[in-house]
């Protein structure tokens, strides 16, 4: 990712694009400035270091959209512009866990020319790559687990490989970490942790023990080209106040904490196509209404419904 980066870089210089206006100083302390905010978004006393890491690495996937910009391998670039490559999501997730107290380093693959962080927690270091966790074609809330927090021993399974070798990993993939099932940002609130699995279920977490509980589960189900079900869930969860908020391929609805109850909150037109993906905009809870999951041309759709003060943004 770095050739590619350096090519468009040279080709806006030979078209004359102007001089970046900020200093290298004042770049990191605008980088330095999102970093605070995020974690005074999403990051509470009470968290334990994982916790911590899981939030911002949630935080992170669901403000930043991939696409090479100038400043695009930079912590700037993910965390204060919104948009990276693969260094700049490393670089961003470092200064984010660094800014929270915890250690991250960014790491590189001259083979895969690919970028992603080695994080401690409890004295051992674990990769976590927040770029391929980032699974939403720009589309809203759309966010996966599946790389965060693995060892080198796993590491050639999930395609990582060719990472300085003076980088080692003693341990492996936190298997018994629930939440890496999750398909959705992970929210914690008081003893529990909330988030949406790929069966589509809504799962509560007890912070303290790990066990889960079943709160709905969900018939609908996207589907593929053929018209066939499949596991992939294209949804977001977003927390505002007493309820979560999420979307069906056709609906937008939300579990109220209170009564238990699942109940739609907006059924807005499909016939031009499916939500994929919920999350927040200036304050309302928007969707992402798109022809196919793969497309990168999608409608986001204000759904009316306010959600300031929700969690994590």
């Amino acid at each position: 990712m770095k050739r590619l980066f350096g090519l468009i870089l040279a080709l806006g210089l030979l078209l004359g694009t102007p001089a970046l206006a900020l200093t290298d100083e004042e770049l990191s302390a605008a980088a330095d400035e999102a970093g605070r905010a995020a974690i005074a978004a999403c990051v509470r006393p009470d968290m334990t270091d994982l916790e911590t890491l899981t939030a911002l690495h949630d935080w992170l996937a669901l403000r930043c959209d991939y696409g090479a910009t100038l400043r695009g391998e930079t912590a700037y670039g993910a965390l204060a512009e919104g948009t990276a490559v693969c260094v700049g999501y490393a670089e961003g997730y470092a200064r984010l866990a660094a800014l929270a107290g915890l250690d991250g380093v960014m790491t590189y693959s001259e083979d895969m020319d690919h970028a992603w962080i080695l994080a401690t927690l409890d004295g051992t270091r674990y990769f976590t790559d927040a770029t391929w966790d980032d699974g939403k074609n720009q589309k809203l809330g759309l966010i996966r687990h599946a790389y965060f927090l693995f060892g080198a021993p796993d590491a050639w399974e999930t395609g990582h490989y060719g990472w300085d070798s003076a980088e080692t990993v003693p341990g492996g993939a936190l298997e018994a970490v629930p939440w890496t099932a999750a398909v959705t940002r992970v929210i914690f609130d008081g003893p529990w942790a909330y988030y949406i699995d790929g069966d589509f279920r809504l799962l509560r977490c007890d912070r303290a023990t790990w066990e889960t509980e079943v709160l709905a589960s969900m018939p609908d189900r996207w589907p593929d080209a053929d018209d066939a079900l499949v596991p992939e869930q294209y949804t977001g969860l977003v927390f505002v106040r007493d309820r979560l908020y999420f979307n069906t391929p056709r609906a937008v609805c939300y579990y109220d904490l209170r009564t238990g109850a699942v109940r739609a909150a907006l059924t807005p037109d499909t016939s031009a196509g499916l939500l994929y993906g919920l999350g927040v905009r200036n304050g309302a809870l928007c969707v992402s209404l798109a022809s196919d999951k793969q497309t990168l041309d999608y409608t986001v759709l204000n759904t009316g419904i306010s959600a300031v003060g929700a969690w994590g943004y």
